[in-house]
């Protein structure tokens, strides 16, 4: 009988005669035993872990199935784009595995949409937002075990539970990764230019190549903080169905109002054009849901200090000396209400010190000033960074 190591191999083998990308793809990552995993496979952090003994009864059929899903996975780039701030483990896997098995390939191993009772065909992130409200925000104990979420837990049977766990566990190690997914979209163009797709169907193909449309901009990386500082505000409640389970079971809710801090820089390096730009993102968080955002202005120091309850049309801005961050830094580690924190700059200043663990998101205004700060910003954690396109901005 052949071990579980041996099937890969020859599974592995195959795809280097009949699916170049499927092999290429698969060589990105290292292949590693894990006996530890939930799941039969997971990836993340640039491996591919198995384990032997939730394989052990697999046919080889079955194990190609199960390792195609997780190459699928890469190739969509769940593990390393569109990764939200603290998110619900169990409900990126399940998302993922959804939108492979309505956009790519039916597998008996995956829910599709109608198990949830969700629409077809939507999109990973819709998919994800929308078992948010289903799937149980399950966190993992160093000891492998799982922590409850607020009571919820003991309301699901076993086998509920087993499932949401092993799906918690599977995207545990799930993170942006700009590099890796450029990675994989090298080997996506190669496919799209040498026609070498091996077996994958017309619609795998199309899903596959629309994930290349998807950038690393401001637009999806502010639509992520927006969504990671609103979701630390979810509640459970009775008082609102389950999607899933009715009122048998808790639903979740949202507290609307946002505490969250701005921080624009109005030195002398700045344009006015940067400045108009700048406005006009912060407008965007209004149809966000958003009500009220807290605005400074700094340079060397706080110049300014006012509240947006609505977009604004003009907002005239005083300063236009130096740059130092630590002004902006300080104000916000002192006002705990506030949950995340956005600086629009060009990054030119001394890099500062941030002394507490909390979100700060770093909007540059080009790709050159990106591509100077974005080293030091995320050697903070919880910070990030992205820029302005300097064409077609807006």
């Amino acid at each position: 009988m052949m071990s579980v190591i041996e099937k890969i191999s020859r599974v592995v083998d195959r795809w280097f005669l009949y699916e170049p990308l499927l092999f290429n793809t698969y060589c990105t990552h290292k292949l590693e035993e894990n006996t530890q995993i939930l799941c039969p496979f997971r990836t993340g952090k640039r491996r591919i872990e198995y384990n032997p003994v939730l394989l052990k009864n697999y046919s080889e059929d079955e194990l190609e199935l199960a390792l195609e899903t997780e190459v699928t996975r890469i190739l969509l780039k769940h593990p390393y784009q569109r990764v939200p701030l603290n998110p619900n483990r169990a409900a990126l896997k399940n998302a993922s595995d959804v939108t492979i098995s309505e956009h790519c390939f039916r597998s008996e191993k995956l829910h599709d949409a109608r198990y949830y009772n969700l629409d077809t065909k939507l999109s990973y992130e819709e998919y994800y937002k929308e078992l948010y409200y289903i799937c149980p925000d399950l966190k993992i104990n160093s000891d492998g075990s799982m922590k409850d979420y607020e009571g919820l837990m003991p309301a699901l049977g076993d086998g509920e539970t087993w499932e949401y766990q092993a799906a918690a566990n599977a995207s545990e190690f799930w993170d942006e990764d700009e590099e890796m997914a450029d990675k994989i979209n090298r080997q996506i163009e190669k496919a799209q230019k040498t026609n070498q797709w091996g077996s994958l169907s017309g619609d795998f193909r199309e899903t596959i190549s629309a994930s290349l449309k998807i950038p690393m901009d401001y637009r999806r990386i502010l639509s992520q903080f927006r969504a990671s500082i609103i979701s630390q505000r979810r509640k459970l409640t009775r008082m609102k169905p389950n999607r899933r389970y009715g009122f048998t079971y808790m639903g979740s809710q949202f507290e609307p109002k946002t505490h969250l801090l701005v921080a624009v820089d109005v030195s002398g390096s700045i344009e006015s054009d940067d400045l108009q730009n700048f406005f006009s993102i912060i407008n965007r968080f209004f149809s966000y849901g958003v009500e009220a955002i807290q605005v400074i202005a700094f340079d060397t120091e706080i110049k300014q200090e006012f509240e947006l309850k609505k977009a604004a049309k003009s907002i005239e801005v005083v300063g236009r000396g130096g740059t130092d961050f630590q002004c902006a830094i300080d104000y916000y580690e002192a006002h705990s209400e506030y949950q995340g924190l956005i600086i629009f700059t060009d990054g030119y200043a001394e890099i500062p010190r941030i002394r507490l663990c909390k979100q700060i998101l770093w909007i540059l205004t080009g790709k050159e000033e990106y591509d100077s700060a974005v080293s030091w910003i995320k050697d903070f954690r919880l910070n990030r960074a992205t820029w302005i396109p300097k064409v077609n901005r807006g």
